[in-house]
């Protein structure tokens, strides 16, 4: 049975939704909600809190997804194998369909094979199926194989038992629900399998493409607990994934996934631009190391995939970065690059492979649909940044893999990362196909190294002392922060630290870090800036000028107003109310726009950075273009509508775990503890976050955008003011207004029309006045070409003219060139105490004979000490020294005399 990639999504989704009763869902983004995974690298993903028991189970507690997923960053990573197998992909598409304490192995068994068998029409004679083994933990899985061999009829020498490594799932952490796998196999033939020895080849036995995995039912039926023990679920559950690509392999007869209708049109288009051949693999195993056509199969195969891969991320809001997601996005484009050069492709080219993507996809994913030109953009940018230095990289990534040595420094694999933009996994797999290493450990060492030196200067207070603030820790542990529920409180000193040592004192005019067991001065982080304020005892007062965090330890950098300070003095701590409450303004402010520009803008808009403070409110986040004024307009009204409404602001503290299943929003790459806050704006905002807020949106009064701009390749920046902040900004801003009203002797309403009278009025005196600038400068040429002297058979003119523009200067030496061929001209004006202007112009006829205007000129403006150049028939300069002006002209005489004189 031939079935599309299209038909095939169809017809799962039909059959679980339609005839089991499975409620359809799409697919989640390949940004996962929950900030410990990089990206969503399974069908389940979007399901881990309901499989953990931390949020309640759909209605009905069974599901049917197309899930996109992707597999190109961290151990799941299948990169290496992409192109070198028949099923390997960095992105992929997951078919899935997921019982919650709802159906079980006797029902999804007999399900699964009715699918394949009936729906797809595959012959049950090709299929394996394997089970759990069972090991010295946990017993085999007997039920799936009385159901496999006695329901669902598959034949004993066709039910293979295997090992924990393949059959058995989870926990996905130390504790947690887990259970046996049974996977169904289809045989390809004898054609695709192991070349050496048959013997070897089979199920459990290789890696080898003949037998393919389309079918992966996983039973959640245990729980294993801190002691390792494991005891049955209350609730069982159910997880089934079936990969779309290479189910298309089969029911399309094709010899990879690659020729599927799913990628086979991108293939094609890249063969185009590469002028190269696309070689089929039905039939055959291919063997790049021995095949040339084979080896440009490879790259064809890797380069698809990769387009692929990077548009859907692109697609879902990743953009290019250093760290976390957006480095895999770098690491997968620069990679793609690589390869295309090998096609022969040196300039960027994997943008336009985007258009054929969204194509082939935005049916099934509808979020793709206008995006092609954002998505294209993005990836091209990338694409000329690595331009610009993967040619000199690869020179010098070549000449040490051609030294003796058989592992490359980690020092040298990191001046390629830092200086020519090479992802490290880029540098070690090209060393891998040489038969070299790279140090990692060395790697992480350079870059370590290199982050600390980058780093210094980077704030204008430097916490030092890491040794000293790390002993502390152990030895007292974490700062009690009491600065949610109050600005003033008492707490003794656990040490100052001066010059990153602790030291037994300080005294008055001297600056050091101070760490107390309690405070209320909020450190760092999240974005929002510390506190500053005092601190003041029996013995002491110390003015707090900023407040950082080292993991829990609050610092103060103080600098003492009077008296000693020692460890173990109790101190008043007062934190500057008014700047601490100003600061709360804008952090709540930044929660209400980033919930505002994913409510208008889109949800696949993501924070890329904050920092508020006292004065403004900062906030960087994922959008590939500029906002327009009405967007920003809009933006701005929906969060004063927010704040009309004096919506609650609460907060909670919740277990991590907790917290994710709320789907509060996190910043992935934050360090977040076992316990986390969880703020919570009205029904709009949800977020993980340890700032300080309002309790009332209403609280935060007006809020204004002051500005928005460009930070980097897909990233924008937002400025806004809050409260009294935003109050004044207006106040001063209306003040203006109404000034310049006044002034221009209209109404406010009026005011740009006034403006636009006065610039048209402005325009024409401007077009006026030129023309009488050009009247003025041209009623000196009768006089001047009256004056002209002779030389040989040339005629020289080198004159001053005053009260002459420079563009009236050029005018006239135009206008005077023009009356004749025999004409040289030079003439200069004044233009201020300190500034010459000269012009040169020469007929047609004498540059032909080698009389140059820019050499002319050029000579001239230097005796004025300036410069300049331009055309041999017309060239203008400037001087500094009006005072030489009589005598530059002299010279270009005295320099036409000697051109005629050796003519002569």
């Amino acid at each position: 049975m031939h079935l599309t990639g299209t038909q095939i999504r169809e017809r799962f989704v039909s059959y679980f939704r339609d005839k089991k009763g499975h409620l359809h869902l799409p697919s989640a983004s390949l940004i996962p909600d929950n900030p410990t995974l990089l990206l969503t690298s399974a069908g389940m993903v979007p399901f881990v809190p309901i499989f953990l028991g931390q949020a309640p189970p759909t209605d009905p507690p069974r599901v049917v997804t197309v899930q996109k997923v992707t597999r190109a960053g961290g151990k799941d990573s299948d990169i290496e194998n992409i192109g070198r197998t028949a099923r390997h992909h960095s992105f992929f598409e997951m078919l899935g369909n997921f019982s919650f304490g709802d159906y079980f192995k006797k029902e999804v068994i007999p399900w699964a094979w009715e699918f394949v068998t009936g729906e797809l029409g595959l012959e049950p004679e090709r299929l394996s199926v394997t089970i759990f083994g069972g090991d010295n933990t946990n017993p085999a899985d007997e039920e799936a194989f009385e159901l496999w061999s006695k329901k669902v009829g598959v034949p004993l020498e066709r039910i293979f038992r295997l090992g924990r490594k393949d059959n058995f799932w989870g926990p996905p952490g130390p504790t947690g629900p887990c259970g046996p796998c049974t996977e169904i196999y289809y045989d390809r033939g004898q054609e695709y399998g192991c070349n050496s020895d048959q013997d070897k080849c089979g199920i459990g036995k290789c890696e080898c493409d003949r037998y393919l995995e389309i079918w992966n039912l996983v039973f959640m039926e245990l729980f294993k607990d801190a002691d390792g023990n494991f005891s049955p679920l209350a609730n069982k559950n159910v997880d089934t994934g079936a990969g779309l690509e290479r189910i298309s392999t089969i029911l399309q007869e094709k010899g990879n996934t690659f020729e599927t209708d799913l990628l086979f049109p991108v293939l094609e288009e890249l063969a185009v631009l590469a002028g190269a051949e696309y070689k089929s693999e039905l039939g055959r195993r291919p063997d790049p190391a021995a095949s040339n056509s084979d080896k440009i199969n490879l790259y064809l195969k890797i380069v698809t995939d990769h387009a692929r891969c990077v548009t859907m991320l692109v697609s879902d809001g990743v953009r290019t970065s250093n760290i976390g997601r957006g480095y895999v996005l770098r690491f997968i484009i620069r990679r793609a690059a690589r390869f295309g050069r090998l096609l022969g492709l040196t300039e960027p080219f994997i943008y336009k492979l985007v258009p054929k993507v969204v194509e082939l996809y935005q049916q099934p994913y509808p979020e793709l649909a206008g995006q092609e030109e954002v998505i294209a953009s993005v990836v091209r940018d990338e694409e000329d940044r690595f331009a610009k230095t993967i040619d000199r990289g690869i020179g010098l990534l070549e000449s040490l893999l051609s030294e003796e040595e058989k592992q490359i420094s980690g020092s040298a694999a990191f001046n390629l990362y830092a200086t020519f933009g090479f992802p490290i996994e880029l540098t070690a797999e090209i060393a891998l196909e040489r038969g070299k290493t790279v140090d990692m450990a060395g790697f992480a060492e350079a870059k370590k190294e290199h982050e600390t030196v980058s780093s210094v200067n980077k704030f204008n207070v430097i916490i030092t002392g890491e040794e000293a603030f790390g002993r502390l820790l152990r030895d007292y542990g974490t700062t009690k922060f009491t600065g949610y529920a109050t600005t003033e409180d008492e707490g003794k000193i656990i040490a100052v630290v001066k010059q990153g040592k602790e030291v037994e004192r300080i005294e008055e005019g001297e600056e050091a870090e101070l760490v107390l067991d309690s405070t209320p001065f909020y450190a760092e982080s999240g974005g929002q800036i510390g506190d500053c304020g005092l601190l003041s005892g029996a013995e002491s007062t110390l003015s707090v000028v900023d407040t950082k965090k080292h993991e829990g330890l609050h610092v103060h950098k103080v600098k003492a107003l009077s008296g000693i300070v020692e460890p173990g003095q109790k101190l008043k701590a007062v934190v500057d109310k008014e700047r601490r409450q100003s600061t709360v303004l804008h952090h709540s402010t930044a929660h209400l726009f980033h919930a505002a520009v994913r409510e208008l803008l889109g949800k696949h808009v993501a924070q890329a950075g904050s920092q508020v403070g006292p004065d403004a409110m900062r906030f960087d986040f994922s959008f590939e273009r500029q906002l327009n004024d009405k967007e920003i307009a809009s933006v701005e009204n929906l969060m004063n509508e927010w704040v009309r409404l004096n919506l609650p602001v609460t907060t909670v503290e919740m277990p991590l775990e907790e917290a994710k299943r709320t789907g509060a929003v996190a910043m992935f790459g934050e360090k977040y503890g076992e316990i986390v806050r969880v703020v919570k704006m009205g029904d709009f905002s949800l977020e993980f976050c340890g700032g300080t807020h309002v309790s009332s949106t209403g609280e935060i009064g007006p809020i204004k955008i002051i500005s928005e701009g460009s930070i980097s390749s897909g990233v924008r920046r937002i400025e806004a003011l809050a409260g009294p902040k935003a109050w004044r900004f207006i106040a001063q801003h209306l003040n203006i207004l109404s000034t310049a009203a006044n002034r221009l002797k209209v109404n406010p309403s009026d005011l740009l029309a006034q403006i636009d009278r006065l610039q048209d009025q402005i325009k024409q005196r401007d077009k006026q006045a030129q023309q009488l600038e050009e009247q003025i400068a041209l009623s000196f040429a009768p006089e001047l070409l009256a004056g002209a002297e002779k030389h040989g058979d040339l005629r020289v003119i080198a004159a001053k003219v005053s009260n002459v523009s420079a563009d009236g200067l050029k005018l006239l030496a135009e206008h005077i060139r023009s009356k004749g061929d025999d004409l040289v001209v030079a003439v200069g004006t004044n233009l201020g105490p300190d500034k010459v202007s000269i012009v040169a112009a020469v007929s047609d006829q004498l540059v032909k004979r080698g009389i140059n205007a820019g050499n002319l000129v050029k000579q001239a403006a230097t005796i004025c000490g300036g410069g300049g150049g331009g055309r041999p028939q017309l060239a203008q300069a400037g001087g500094k020294d009006p005072s030489k002006l009589d005598q530059a002209l002299t010279a270009v005489k005295d320099l036409i005399k000697q051109e005629v004189n050796a003519r002569a």
